[in-house]
């Protein structure tokens, strides 16, 4: 398996950090995957080698605010604008040959690979969502929510503490202690960031049915951080219009699957439900 390394640039000139991990020959398929919230790409170093090693090329860039790319820590000037990010490093996979290329998004990058395959039509073949950020499991208090809304109008770029609770992505302790040892995540949010992740998850599960593209959701059913039920909901209005979509509820696991007890079977679903697409295109 071989890696790469580079920045990218945005279209507003922010510098995206961009990671690549390579096949030893032509892979199958592409997979561009988008982390979640408060961590970044380099997190998914183990995951991406077992696509590596079912001839799967994967593809991740730390979002704006994020990682090692820049921007204020938590923030975008617009959900639009982490689309856009997205269509860049699209259109440079779509670049190096004709093979299919799957979105895959976790948490945050879950709604926005959702909210991406609602708005665009070309560039891919498919969407895998874990865990994603269409509603948060809970909601907060109507006097947090109206003061948040202020400061988005006064100060829209003014950093929070998001009180991310790290116990709840996965229960093999292990993977907590590498979460808070790691110096690239954060817990911090702006305004910005939170109001437009926020609406766009209300806006994808009005607007499930125009989903056209294949799509496995995926849920753990223990979920302390985004709501099971919001992806339920979701696919619920999606599959009236669109018959190629799965959803698999894990029972009893937190957020993060790929970080779970139970990922080796998370992956061979993920891996299954690749190949289906793969051979009936």
């Amino acid at each position: 398996m071989k890696g790469d390394q580079y920045y990218t640039e945005g279209s507003d000139g922010t510098r995206l950090f961009v990671r690549k991990w390579r096949t030893d020959q032509k892979p199958d398929a592409h997979i561009l995957l988008i982390h979640g919230f408060s961590e970044h790409s380099g997190r998914y170093e183990e995951w991406a080698r077992k696509f590596v090693a079912e001839n799967i090329e994967v593809v991740a860039f730390d979002l704006r605010g994020h990682g090692k790319s820049g921007g204020i820590r938590g923030h975008t000037p617009g959900f639009n604008q982490l689309l856009r990010d997205i269509d860049l490093v699209v259109n440079q996979i779509n670049g190096s040959d004709n093979k299919p290329v799957f979105l895959y998004g976790q948490s945050l990058g879950g709604g926005l690979v959702i909210n991406y395959g609602l708005s665009r039509s070309n560039g891919f073949n498919g969407i895998i969502a874990t865990s994603p950020w269409l509603k948060l499991s809970t909601e907060p208090k109507a006097f947090i929510l109206l003061l948040s809304r202020a400061l988005k109008i006064i100060a829209p770029r003014a950093v929070k503490d998001s009180r991310l609770d790290i116990n709840f992505l996965s229960h093999d302790p292990e993977v907590i202690r590498q979460y808070e040892a790691d110096p690239l995540t954060h817990r911090q949010i702006t305004p910005h960031l939170f109001f437009g992740a926020r609406k766009a998850g209300y806006q994808a599960i009005k607007k499930a049915g125009r989903i056209k593209h294949p799509l496995l959701l995926m849920h753990g059913t223990d979920d302390k951080i985004t709501s099971p039920k919001a992806s339920e909901q979701f696919v619920q209005n999606a599959v009236k219009a669109n018959k190629n979509v799965r959803f698999i509820p894990w029972e009893g696991l937190y957020h993060e699957l790929h970080h779970e007890v139970e990922k080796d079977r998370v992956f061979e679903a993920i891996q299954s439900w690749i190949n289906d697409q793969i051979q009936n295109p």
